[in-house]
C-alpha cells in the first residue's frame, strides 16, 4: 500500500481546512467590535499564549524523560493555537465567546510566523545544532495559509453573503468534523509507521501521557491565573484559560508528520488529543464550581 501515508497526510490536511472554514462560517464583525473598543483581556490571552505558553512547555520539554524527538513534539503541540473545540467548550459554559473566537484567529495568523520559529528552536535545543530535522520557513508559512487562513476566510466570504445558509451549516459541519477528527486519529493510532500511522505503542501512551497531561493542566492554569493577575473578569479569566490549554492537534500532526516527516513527534499529539478536550471539561466545572462558591 505505497500510498497510504499520503492519503492519511490528505486527510489531516483537509480536516484542519474543514476546523478553518467551519471557524470563518461563525464569524461576524459584531463578534469583535467590543473586544478592540475594551481590549484588555485580548492582549493578555494573546501575551500568555505567545510568551507564557512557549516557557512552560520548553521547562515540561527540558525536564521529562521523554527521547528528544519527543520532546519536540510537546513544544510542537504548544505553538499549535487552539481550534474549533476551545470555541465549543467557551459556548457550552457561558464563557465570552467573542474572545474565544478573536484568539483563534488571531492565533492563527499569529503561527505563520510563530511555528517556523519556535519549533526550529525546540529543533536546535533538543536535537543540537548539527540535526539535518529542520522545519522550512516559507513553505510552513505558506501550507498553514493555505490550510487555515483561506478555509477561513471562505467560511466568512459566505457567513457574509449567505448568513442563513451558513447558520444551516454549522450543526451538521459540526457532526461530520468529529467524525473526520476521530478517524483521522484512529488511524494514527493503530496503523504502524509504513501505513501513515505512528505505530504508537501502549507503553509509549503511559511513558508520554504524565507530561502532556501537565501541558495541557499547566497552560489553563497559566490563562486562568495568568490572566488574574491583570484583574480581568472571570469569564474573560476561564475562557482565556480554555484557549490557552486546548491546541489544534490536527495542526501539531501536519506540523510533524507532513512537514517534518518524523512519526516520533507525531506521538506526543496523539496522546494529548485522547483527553484533551474532556479535562477542559472538567477543568472548566471545576473552577466554575470553586468561583460559585466564593461568591
Amino acid at each position: 500500500m505505497p500510498y497510504f501515508p499520503n492519503l492519511v497526510d490528505i486527510l489531516i490536511s483537509f480536516v484542519l481546512a474543514f476546523i478553518m472554514f467551519g471557524l470563518g462560517l461563525t464569524l461576524t464583525i459584531n463578534d469583535f467590535k467590543n473586544l478592540f473598543l475594551k481590549p484588555k483581556p485580548l492582549v493578555v490571552a494573546l501575551l500568555l499564549q505567545i510568551i507564557g505558553l512557549p516557557i512552560v512547555s520548553f521547562s515540561i520539554a527540558a525536564f521529562c524523560p521523554l527521547e528528544p524527538q519527543m520532546k519536540v513534539g510537546i513544544i510542537i503541540i504548544s505553538v499549535c493555537a487552539s481550534g474549533a473545540s476551545s470555541n465549543l467548550i467557551t459556548h457550552l459554559f457561558k464563557g465570552n465567546v467573542a474572545l474565544s473566537i478573536s484568539m483563534t484567529v488571531i492565533n492563527s495568523l499569529i503561527t505563520l510566523i510563530s511555528i517556523p520559529l519556535i519549533v526550529n528552536l525546540a529543533l536546535l535545543s533538543f536535537l543540537g545544532f548539527y540535526t539535518e530535522i529542520k522545519l522550512p520557513v516559507f513553505e510552513t508559512i505558506f501550507q498553514i495559509f493555505l490550510i487555515t487562513i483561506i478555509p477561513a476566510s471562505i467560511g466568512v466570504f459566505i457567513k457574509r453573503i449567505r448568513p442563513t445558509f451558513a447558520s444551516s451549516l454549522e450543526n451538521p459541519m459540526k457532526i461530520l468534523l468529529t467524525i473526520l477528527l476521530g478517524l483521522v486519529f484512529t488511524l494514527k493510532i493503530f496503523l504502524g509507521e509504513n501505513h501513515g500511522g505512528t505505530g504508537i505503542s501502549f507503553y509509549e501512551v503511559l511513558n508520554i501521557i504524565p507530561w502532556v497531561l501537565l501541558l495541557n493542566f499547566g497552560a489553563m492554569l497559566l490563562g486562568f491565573y495568568g490572566s488574574g493577575v491583570f484583574k480581568v473578569g472571570f469569564n474573560n479569566r476561564f475562557t482565556t484559560a480554555i484557549e490557552v490549554g486546548l491546541h489544534n492537534t490536527a495542526l501539531a500532526l501536519l506540523i510533524s508528520g507532513t512537514l517534518l516527516e518524523q512519526v516520533e513527534m507525531e506521538k506526543p499529539a496523539v496522546v494529548y488529543a485522547m483527553f484533551s478536550f474532556f479535562t477542559a471539561i472538567i477543568f472548566t466545572v471545576i473552577i466554575k464550581q470553586l468561583y460559585q462558591k466564593k461568591i
